[in-house]
């Protein structure tokens, strides 16, 4: 699996078939369940809900397309996707704000339908990839529903299949989550088998316990100790990048959506015995370099940043779909009088520190300790960000060389420097979405480079 821009994204000439999620003419409304949104949720929401009222032109959007050997069977495809829809009760719902917190309205499995809509032939690459980014742009919006669209460019050698959702129902793995699913759905399907009744731990249940242990807490209640703490050390809730980005504050821009290897295998694989050799986990063998990397360029002795934690260390989340992930900042010296195993070590002891306060929602956090910025739709200025995913580690990741996954997240706009890092088999690659300006530009094409050189010394001996 990579994690790649849409101009990255490869096609082939096909035709497109698409499934459109219904409700029924006749569903009663009064028949909806409803659940509470999350915090992430609310936010996000909220946040969709300012950039109409501004009539900010912005598209946003989270994808993932694989590939299906052969012709593929196209009922078994939309039976396969239809399973996916009902297992995931997150996909089968609306949000509706009225008084108090975001609400969720859910259909029942059994009220969910597929529409299917022969979108036709397309005679060349470009044709199917502008079809595909129409769609995704104009009719993805956490405003309407549904929240995600899905179908299929068919090809007598191989035929890929496409899922874009709204962040508003899904994070990183959770599209990893989609492919091994829909795979694993559509070949019971195409053999004649019957798809097993299995519902999955469903977000919405997540969002409500969160909604029950969280909604009480104030600014000084000792849930929120640690951020208190890294406010104190940092001087601010939101970490800024420590560089020139060329960029105003409170302004977006268009965004640049690019990828990178930094490693490839041979080398990665080396850097992951060198972490474990020191009992680190390549995540924070990273997060070290690339804090030794800032501070070469910028000068900082400090690293101060966001990173996103996986919510799903309960078991009953492992198999859902939804946005599990909250952000967490971290601190540690990166002075250059350090050694690489020295910020490592470091890295690991803030890493440890913060674990302890991985459920506190950061949206609360936001809300209570920085008042003066929960009202704008975006972080206040450029935030250091850092994240991580091992594709290795997804469900089914050894059949990935047979259904070549990729993630595509999108972003048309943007006022900050968004970085995730990824290992898969090819080795550690870098996507990042950061102002399309000439300054920023230079910026970050010389942050990439340190981090790469830092990377190469480190394993070399020189860190």
């Amino acid at each position: 699996m990579q994690q790649i821009p849409f101009s990255d994204l490869k096609a082939t000439p096909g035709h497109i078939h698409e499934w459109q999620l219904r409700a029924p003419e006749d569903l009663d409304p009064e028949n909806l369940g409803e659940k509470i949104a999350s915090f992430n949720q609310e936010k996000h929401f909220l946040a969709a809900v300012s950039a109409r009222r501004e009539h900010a032109s912005e598209d946003y959007w989270i994808a993932i397309t694989f590939q299906i050997p052969g012709r593929v069977d196209l009922p078994a495809l939309e039976s396969a996707l239809l399973y996916f829809v009902e297992r995931h009760e997150v996909l089968r719902c609306g949000f509706e704000h009225l008084a108090g917190a975001l609400r969720c309205d859910v259909m029942s499995p059994g009220d969910v339908t597929l529409h299917h809509v022969d979108s036709g032939e397309m005679p060349t690459a470009d044709a199917a990839l502008g079809h595909l980014k129409a769609i995704f742009d104009q009719e993805i919006s956490t405003l309407s529903w549904p929240l995600f669209r899905m179908g299929v460019l068919v090809n007598p050698e191989h035929s890929t299949v496409f899922l874009a959702f709204d962040h508003i129902v899904c994070d990183g793995i959770s599209l990893a989550v989609a492919v091994d699913q829909i795979q694993r759905a559509y070949a019971d399907a195409s053999a004649g088998h019957q798809l097993p009744v299995e519902a999955a731990g469903s977000y919405l249940d997540f969002a409500d316990a969160q909604r029950r242990k969280y909604s009480g807490v104030t600014s000084d209640s000792p849930e929120l100790g640690y951020w208190r703490s890294f406010i104190a050390e940092s001087g601010a809730l939101f970490p800024q990048i420590p560089l020139d980005l060329g960029i105003e504050e409170g302004r977006m821009y268009p965004a640049h959506n690019e990828t990178v290897q930094l490693l490839d295998d041979e080398d990665a694989t080396a850097f992951e015995q060198l972490c474990s050799r020191h009992d680190g986990k390549l995540f924070l063998g990273l997060l070290a370099a690339v804090g030794i990397a800032l501070g070469k360029i910028s000068g900082a002795t400090s690293y101060y940043g966001f990173i996103p934690v996986s919510e799903r260390r309960d078991p009953q989340w492992r198999d859902s779909f939804g946005w599990f992930v909250n952000t967490m900042p971290i601190a540690f010296p990166v002075s250059i009088d350090l050694s690489f195993l020295e910020v490592l070590h470091a890295a690991q002891t803030s890493f440890k520190s913060l674990i302890k306060s991985v459920d506190v929602p950061f949206v609360k956090a936001w809300e209570l300790l920085a008042p003066q910025y929960y009202h704008m739709r975006t972080w206040p200025f450029p935030v250091n960000f850092f994240s991580f995913i091992d594709f290795r580690k997804m469900p089914n990741s050894d059949q990935y060389h047979i259904w070549q996954p990729s993630t595509i997240p999108n972003a048309s706009h943007t006022n900050t420097g968004n970085m995730w890092f990824y290992r898969n088999s090819s080795g550690i690659s870098l996507n990042c979405i950061f102002p399309d300006v000439p300054q920023c530009q230079r910026t970050m094409a010389a942050y990439r480079s340190a981090i790469a050189t830092t990377l190469t010394e480190v394993l070399r001996g020189a860190g």
